[in-house]
């Protein structure tokens, strides 16, 4: 009896240590026995079943990293598009606010020329004018105005008007012209 509890206990160990497989040896004696070959059937069928489910579980497990991965993906780019639409909203902002501006600029370049053309237009007015007439007419302007309208007219024209107003008013005038000049 010691014998076969030493010749159990190694084949343990052996088995234990893998140098020996007890179960291929197992399976071998049991396939010679006519009454088990139906149970090792289904027990061989049941390993086949249980390798195909970790074979499907391992697939399911890589297709859900992989779906993982991807949603991990979409949302950053998800991110990204937002922070690009939050981006072109503030630069479209901006190009409004700009595109207002310039109109806002042409419009005052508008009434400018506007203006200058008036003033132009005044300005031959007070040029066909007799001189002793348009000095009485400008001389109740401001003298800014009286400078600006004589530095285009014609020096014999603007001579004329000037010899007819107020001589302090002459004299602001022409410093005013000087000053410009410089």
């Amino acid at each position: 009896m010691s014998l076969i509890i030493a010749v159990g206990l190694a084949t343990a160990m052996l088995h234990a240590t893998g140098v020996i497989d007890l179960r291929k040896q197992l399976v071998k004696q049991v396939e010679t026995m006519p009454a088990l070959a139906p149970h090792l059937e289904t027990y061989r069928t049941g390993q086949d079943a249980e390798r195909e489910i970790a074979e499907v579980q391992a697939q399911l497990e890589q297709e859900r990293i992989e779906l993982a991965q991807r949603h991990l993906e979409l949302d950053a780019r998800a991110e990204a598009l937002d922070a690009r639409e939050k981006q072109l909203a503030a630069s479209q902002e901006e190009i409004e606010k700009a595109k207002e501006e310039v109109m806002q600029l042409q419009a005052e370049i508008d009434a400018a020329k506007a203006g200058l053309l008036e003033l132009d237009r005044l300005r031959s007015i007070y040029a066909e004018m007799r001189g002793k007439d348009a000095a009485a007419i400008m001389g109740q302007l401001r003298p800014e105005m009286i400078a600006f309208l004589l530095a285009e007219m014609d020096p014999e024209v603007a001579g004329g008007i000037l010899t007819n107003l107020e001589p302090k008013l002459a004299a602001e005038i022409t410093r005013m012209a000087l000053t410009n000049k410089k």
